[in-house]
């Protein structure tokens, strides 16, 4: 007799995974949320290096009602350094009187972390806010993580980002014919492949200028630490003294300082320097002295330096325009790194630039999304963290009211954003409507701009970034538009005639 028995099969049951693949899973999923993050960060590095070209715009925008004005006289940098030395409690042991120049043309004084812009008459005016400006800047240079643990990370990335490039010319054998190569109506895979490499390939000098520049700047003092224990005995001030030169010890009588036998002395010395700022060392001293930085025509180094007693007597210079090559060099860095040389055209393409920088590195996780279909919470926070961004930053700018911090802003604009991307049930929608936000929101910054502060309309930077924030919301506008248009088109079928997938899933 043959017994009979019935197995109930279950075919929704899914095989039990091995451990080992389980170990696998796991540690692709933990790759994956590490390169992601990575991502964001540089994508940060990169977006506020962009915007941060015009910090010097941004800064007068922020601040439009102090006067500004082109010339100045001895008598008025007296007024102001009496009036600065009656406000502050201790005689800073550096004192800066910052000039006027054709970027910004406005005075002001500092010491010590105390900062007063500087009438026409020499009266001290309000300080200088850390609002929106402060904050961007910060963003960029150390993710407003502890200054030098920041900034040591941000180099880091400018070094990975050098990697970056690298590899990927060595990844491209075809890389002269990817630099015409667009395929506008393939896959989006493709496009995004296609749009990588042409940015990519054509602004490879400059990515790597930025790269090296950006990654000496964040590293310098790590640098000087390695160099220091290697060869000065672990002293970081000589090798400082060896690249930016030592300071000079002066023992003279005391006496006011001469601004005008220094300012006439400065001018008969080198007719082709134009001074943009002064230091007063080791002020009400027998050791103190003038320095007087000033740049140089059609040359990149920040500045070069004369040194000059308080009663104008000429002492020396400090040889950043004449001294050893890698001391020019070194000295050069920061204009090249943020193209502070050259006229406004620079600034613009410098921008240019770095958003096409921007957009390489979004298109290189692009690229990754959509060929490895990676859980749906990396693509919508990706999404939340490229549109959302822009958003939190145009929102931060409402730090000029004074309501609430820009900090506080854009940690409420990403939040904001992520929930948006979250709820949505498209990427592709969520991305409209981040767009949309954020063309509102730097219409209404501009809107509040001009109704917070009274100001001369033809200030030419504030007007620059008033108009700027217009034209970048139109810009927004259009992309949006034309992204549901080209939804819409799909639906219908007036495209390929295949239904459009209005979701993720």
């Amino acid at each position: 007799m043959t017994a009979k028995v019935n197995c109930e099969i279950n075919t929704n049951l899914e095989p039990a995974k091995s451990p080992a693949k389980t170990k696998v899973q796991r540690a692709l999923s933990s790759h994956a949320f590490l390169g992601l993050t990575l991502s964001i960060l540089l994508f940060l590095i990169c977006l506020s290096g962009s915007l941060v070209v015009f910090f010097e715009e941004f800064e007068r925008w922020e601040q439009p009602q102090i006067p500004e004005y082109s010339n100045y006289t001895a008598p008025q940098l007296e007024t102001a350094l009496d009036a600065f030395l009656d406000r502050v409690e201790e005689v800073p042991e550096s004192i800066y009187l910052v000039l006027p120049t054709a970027a910004v043309p406005r005075i002001h004084i500092a010491g010590d972390n105390q900062e007063w812009f500087v009438a026409e008459d020499g009266a001290l005016l309000e300080p200088p806010v850390e609002g929106w400006t402060y904050f961007l800047k910060e963003l960029h240079i150390s993710l407003h993580l502890p200054h030098t643990i920041g900034l040591i990370i941000v180099g880091a990335f400018g070094a990975m980002l050098l990697g970056l490039i690298i590899t990927g010319v060595l990844a491209h054998p075809r890389i002269v014919k990817d630099a015409f190569l667009w395929r506008r109506h393939n896959s989006e895979r493709l496009k995004q492949v296609d749009l990588h490499n042409r940015l990519g390939v054509w602004g490879i000098p400059f990515f790597v200028m930025i790269a090296l520049t950006g990654a000496f700047i964040g590293l310098v003092s790590v640098l000087i630490l390695v160099t220091a224990s290697a060869f000065y005995q672990n002293d970081r001030e000589a090798v400082v003294d060896e690249v930016y030169g030592p300071d000079i010890q002066v023992n003279a009588e005391l006496e006011p300082v001469n601004f005008r036998a220094i300012l006439t002395n400065f001018a008969a010395h080198d007719d082709s320097a134009s001074p943009i700022y002064l230091v007063l060392q080791n002020y009400g001293t027998r050791q103190q002295f003038v320095e007087v930085a000033a740049t140089l025509p059609e040359r990149l180094i920040y500045s070069e330096i004369y040194r000059y007693h308080v009663n104008g007597e000429y002492i020396n210079q400090q040889g950043m325009s004449n001294g050893p090559w890698g001391q020019q060099l070194a000295y050069s860095v920061y204009r090249l790194h943020f193209g502070h040389f050259g006229s406004a055209w620079v600034k613009v393409l410098y921008f240019c630039l770095g958003i096409a920088l921007t957009v390489v590195c979004v298109s290189g996780v692009n690229i990754w999304l959509l060929r490895r279909q990676p859980a749906l919470f990396y693509r919508r926070a990706w999404t939340a963290m490229v549109w959302g961004t822009p958003m939190a930053l145009a929102l931060s700018m409402f730090a000029i009211g004074k309501w609430f911090s820009a900090g506080q802003l854009f940690i409420s604009g990403v939040a904001l954003s992520l929930v948006i991307a979250f709820c949505c049930r498209s990427y592709r929608l969520s991305r409209c409507l981040l767009q949309l936000i954020t063309a509102a929101i730097l219409v209404f910054v501009v809107i509040a701009h001009r109704l917070l502060f009274d100001y001369p309309v033809q200030l030419d930077a504030t007007n620059g970034v008033n108009a700027g924030c217009i034209l970048l919301a139109l810009g927004l506008v259009v992309s949006a538009v034309k992204t549901l248009f080209e939804h819409a088109k799909l639906a219908a079928g007036e495209v390929t005639g295949a239904p459009i997938q209005l979701t993720d899933s």
